[in-house]
């Protein structure tokens, strides 16, 4: 019975998320969120309510949470992997400060918030403790769950949209950070409030154990991924290493989320083909994440949503204050720009398995009080979910840094009668009686669909030694030019600042804007990609292109790299072939 349950299972899973997917995209959200909707409107939450029976029953869920855990450890991996040591030592300081303000705003809100509703207002008291006692633990609790960001959820928005940038860069780090401070964090809290008793040498090992795991495991990967040459062996290494650390983590009783996010990280920086790696991986892991976010909307809660009081409604409202100004705070204080000001905050809110795994360890741990918070915490982590990848996303495109294109290519290319027109024609051809096909023209698309807005500049001012640091953490080989105003000057090409290299003497004297040279191939932004690849092709040794406005020059709009016009002829073709 339970291999007919997850046959079963799976199909939902499949077709159901091939429906929430192309329904979410009709609907201008995110496909993740479809994804989690199929899951709740299939899982034993809310067949409950309506007094139904799932398409997704519990005994499928639980002999599914081993498919949900592999994902989600794949996914702690790439988080990890994309905390690059060599962005940290570009940032210096200004990342720490941004983090330490997001992620203590956040835990002092909603540590004084849910404390003090407690306090003045339920006047719960649990066990032997005090009504003073009482809200210092659920405030404490509930303000170290509030740092954890979803890393599924946000990852899995930023790759849908294809965005990319030093907004971008700066969310997944910080997205690190708050899982790790916030495991680290919870283990030392609960260590001594709920488990007084327990020796120092088992606090050590909750806190140090998965680090050291995660760490060895991805020296160990690092040396044999550089005797692997086949993109097939490159799968089976990262899946199966992975699987290895959570079965390992699962004998030693400690945290696997900590553990792959660790493994990411020292694997990523630590190997040099790490690129190849991430490249064979991303061929087959999507199915892996559909599936585990299909499952994680069946395990949602819903009802908890009438369970969690007034302690919940000030959680919500809190942690969202907490991110929002903590992200705002940071950037300025940290000294990033006012792109990572103003959306940054955004993209932070998504919550899920991190919360829900706090959650129930302190429900286990704590009965008579985790218990309430795990109700807490799960129905708080419905609307979190649901809503996080829509501010993530909504952050990302407001930010510059999701070509619009991406947004544009969700809709189904296909109505269903000319998908049935194409079905009978290409039976034709296989029978022999081809047929024609008009096929659009990609060329008619405009160079602001595809550019990304959110472009790192270089000031005129900037001296030689500091714009040899900034390139050194460049993914570009072409570098805008601005004046102190903000005026476009031009670009500083990656040949010009070698040559210098040669001539020591004379670096010293050298800023930024002696090496610019005017931009004679920029591009503007309703320009048809038609005539742009034409420029492109008589500049195949140019990687980056400027857009400027077609009515000042010196306002610089995006920047157009020949990759990002090349992939969308291909998807375009494959769309409409």
């Amino acid at each position: 019975m339970v291999f007919g349950h997850l046959l079963q299972a799976i199909a939902v899973i499949g077709f159901g998320a091939l429906l929430g997917g192309r329904l979410a995209a009709c609907c201008h959200i995110p496909r993740v969120t479809g994804y989690l909707l199929v899951g709740l409107l299939t899982g034993p939450s809310f067949a409950e309510l309506l007094g139904i029976f799932p398409l997704l029953p519990l005994p499928a869920l639980l002999e599914l949470r081993y498919l949900s855990d592999l994902a989600l450890g794949l996914i702690l991996m790439n988080i990890g992997a994309l905390v690059q040591l060599d962005h940290l030592r570009r940032w210096r300081n200004r990342i720490l400060v941004f983090s330490a303000s997001e992620i203590g705003l956040t835990f002092i809100l909603v540590a004084l918030a849910t404390s003090a509703v407690n306090l003045f207002i339920l006047h719960q008291a649990i066990g032997d403790l005090s009504i003073t006692q009482t809200s210092l633990h659920f405030g404490l609790f509930l303000g170290i769950i509030a740092v954890a960001t979803a890393p599924a959820a946000t990852l899995m928005v930023i790759r849908e949209c294809e965005a990319d940038g030093p907004v971008t860069e700066v969310v997944l780090t910080l997205v690190g950070f708050n899982n790790l401070v916030s495991v680290l964090g919870f283990t030392i809290l609960a260590h001594f409030l709920v488990l007084p008793n327990a020796d120092f040498g088992a606090l050590l090992f909750r806190m140090f154990g998965p680090i050291v795991l995660g760490g060895i495991m991805g020296l160990a990967l690092s040396m044999w991924a550089q005797r692997l040459e086949l993109a097939s062996e490159h799968k089976v290494l990262l899946i199966g290493g992975v699987a290895a650390l959570i079965a390992l983590c699962r004998a030693l009783q400690c945290d696997f989320l900590l553990a792959s996010l660790i493994f990411g990280l020292v694997l990523a920086n630590s190997t040099p083909t790490w690129h190849r790696l991430s490249a064979s991986l991303h061929q087959v892991d999507y199915l892996l994440y559909i599936a585990f976010f299909v499952i994680a909307g069946a395990n949602l809660h819903i009802e908890t949503l009438t369970h969690i009081g007034l302690l919940g409604v000030v959680y919500v409202i809190a942690r969202t204050l907490g991110k929002w100004l903590g992200a705002t705070f940071g950037a300025r204080w940290g000294g990033f720009g006012e792109r990572e000001k103003a959306f940054v905050g955004l993209t932070l809110l998504a919550q899920a398995g991190m919360a829900i795994g706090l959650a129930a360890s302190l429900a286990h741990h704590w009965p008579v009080g985790g218990k309430l918070l795990e109700t807490v915490v799960l129905g708080s982590v419905v609307i979190f979910e649901l809503f996080g990848p829509l501010a993530v996303r909504q952050g990302l495109v407001r930010a510059g840094e999701v070509p619009i294109l991406s947004l544009l290519q969700k809709r189904a290319p296909l109505g269903t009668i000319e998908g049935l027109h194409n079905v009978v024609h290409h039976f034709r051809q296989s029978l022999g009686l081809p047929a024609g096909h008009k096929m659009r023209d990609p060329g008619d698309i405009l160079v602001r669909h595809i550019m990304r807005q959110n472009v790192e500049t270089v000031r005129a001012g900037m001296p030689f030694n500091e714009l040899l640091k900034f390139i050194s953490h460049s993914r570009y080989d072409r570098f805008p030019v601005v004046d102190e105003q903000g005026h476009f000057l031009g670009m500083i090409d990656y040949t010009e600042i070698r040559n210098l290299l040669f001539e020591p003497t004379l670096a010293p004297l050298v800023v930024a804007g002696d090496l610019v040279t005017a931009a004679q191939t920029s591009l503007n932004p309703d320009q048809p990609l038609r005539s742009a690849l034409k420029i492109l092709q008589q500049h195949r040794n140019i990687s980056y292109f400027p857009v400027v406005d077609a009515d000042d020059p010196t306002m610089l709009r995006g920047i157009l790299s020949q990759n990002d016009v090349l992939a969308a002829f291909r998807n375009l073709a494959d769309q409409t072939e």
